[in-house]
């Protein structure tokens, strides 16, 4: 299975500059993980492969 990843920037209450990253359960579709965080920029895929996950930009 696939795991959905969408990417952001945010700052603190002090001015500090963060990047945010959301990885979604299994199932989740690019049109959904938008719904949920509508400012997000960047998404991706991490696939499922033997160990580990490989990353689908």
């Amino acid at each position: 299975m696939s795991r959905r990843v969408v990417e952001h920037l945010s700052r603190t209450s002090e001015n500090e500059l963060l990047t945010v990253i959301t990885v979604f359960e299994d199932g989740i579709n690019k049109q959904t993980a938008r719904q949920l965080v509508p400012y997000s920029k960047r998404h991706g895929v991490l696939i499922s492969s033997g160990d580990g996950y490989e990353w689908r930009g």
